[in-house]
């Protein structure tokens, strides 16, 4: 219940979403230094995260697991509309996107 609790909510630990994506502090802050993914600073400068954002990291890990470049992900995800996080058919399109372009 209270990890729920906290998924609902806009203002996510990167500690959290460290731990609950599976991977490390500086991956997060190397994403979004890249434009990958997005934060917020609460009044003490603390950066937040929104719960989107665990999806979005685990669509850039299944793209890296297939080959894909992160300069590659990050153009494929600026297509979204207001760079939303992917939904589940905007992953099927995307997988199905990448792939084609793989097997060239």
């Amino acid at each position: 219940m209270a990890v729920q609790k906290k998924l609902t909510e806009a203002n996510l630990t990167v500690g959290f979403v460290a731990k609950r994506s599976g991977v490390k502090v500086s991956t997060l802050h190397f994403y979004e230094n890249k434009g990958l993914i997005r934060s917020w600073r609460n009044s003490g400068n603390q950066r937040r995260f929104k719960p989107d954002v665990l999806r979005r990291v685990a669509v850039i890990k299944a793209a890296q697991a297939m080959g894909i470049t992160l300069e590659e992900i990050k153009q494929t995800l600026a297509t979204l509309p207001e760079q939303r996080t992917p939904t589940q058919k905007d992953w099927s399109a995307l997988s199905k996107q990448w792939q084609a372009q793989l097997d060239e």
